[in-house]
């Protein structure tokens, strides 16, 4: 299905409004080799946001293009961990007092932003609780499918195993496991760019399946950082790319 063409701020887009995707949390890595991620990086935002750091210092090191996107060259208008970790307690607290509440969330965008490079992509974060797993909503206004979506799937994946592993601290929740992240953006686009690789994938790339993520990542929350911690600097080959091993590090 082709796309309407739109040029926010300029630049040429094929957009999709109204677009859903829902993944399986432990198994958040993208299987198509031929994009080439930066490993490195996906683990390294994801340790940044769970971390609570909003500052260029704590991410650059592994992406020397994003502080481009800082005001002041010291901070991010729209770092999500500080809008995350203020919520945390509260929706902890909603999961425990309550398995079936649909009020455990928070909102990432705010009111009336001032003008900055850096808005916030994602609106909204929700959780549930269904049937003995953990489920994640994520809302968003803007989704990158090429830049974008496949390091959001795995930092949102990695947000739910912290809640998951926060969960189990209390008896009730000694067995809970992440289910299924369903991701809605209101904008899901490609830029003109991209338009040529993400064909050239659609066309001939191998889908490789990825190994689930060990339990230990989500056992607790010290656990699950540690290991994005090591993982930033991991490399080829490394059994901490637990994707890649049936029998993880």
């Amino acid at each position: 299905r082709m796309g309407r063409i739109v040029h926010p701020r300029g630049m040429m887009t094929v957009e999709l409004p109204h677009r859903a995707v829902v993944i399986d949390m432990r198994r958040p890595v993208l299987g198509f080799p031929e994009r080439k991620l930066s490993y490195k990086f996906m683990a390294a935002e994801a340790f940044w946001i769970l971390s609570g750091d909003e500052t260029v210092a704590g991410i650059e090191p592994w992406n020397k293009n994003i502080a481009k996107f800082s005001d002041d060259g010291v901070k991010f208008a729209g770092a999500y961990g500080p809008r995350i970790h203020e919520s945390l307690a509260y929706t902890v607290d909603k999961l425990v007092t309550d398995p079936d509440t649909r009020q455990a969330g928070f909102t990432i965008w705010r009111n009336n932003p001032a003008p900055t490079r850096d808005y916030p992509c994602t609106v909204a974060c929700w959780f549930q609780i269904r049937g003995g797993y953990l489920e994640m909503h994520v809302f968003m206004r803007s989704s990158d499918i090429w830049l974008g979506l496949p390091y959001d799937l795995f930092n949102f994946s990695m947000l739910g195993h912290y809640v998951t592993a926060m969960l189990r601290a209390h008896e009730q929740y000694q067995h809970l496991e992440p289910g299924n992240l369903f991701l809605t953006a209101a904008s899901s686009h490609l830029y003109e760019e991209h338009f040529e690789a993400a064909q050239t994938i659609i066309e001939h790339g191998t889908f490789v399946p990825m190994y689930p993520t060990p339990e230990k990542l989500f056992s607790t929350e010290t656990a699950l950082m540690d290991h994005l911690k090591q993982l930033r600097d991991s490399k080829p080959g490394d059994l901490l790319r637990w994707w890649e091993y049936e029998n993880h590090a």
